[in-house]
């Protein structure tokens, strides 16, 4: 294993299937835990190939 040091990993979601991500978008509309919905978010936004850069803008938080 090859470690790069000054350099962030890449982390991305697995492929999200069909049935999962209508899960997901149903989570995202009717969470009441405010936890589980940024949740379904971010993964919703990771499997739709946005950037970990681009999801800490949008969801308003640190990249750790």
């Amino acid at each position: 294993m090859e470690v790069v040091v000054g350099r962030r990993p890449s982390v991305s979601v697995r492929p999200v299937g069909m049935d999962e991500g209508r899960k997901l978008q149903r989570i995202s509309r009717t969470a009441k835990h405010r936890v589980k919905l940024r949740r379904a978010i971010v993964v919703l936004m990771s499997a739709q190939g946005q950037s970990g850069k681009d999801i800490t803008v949008l969801m308003q938080v640190g990249e750790d």
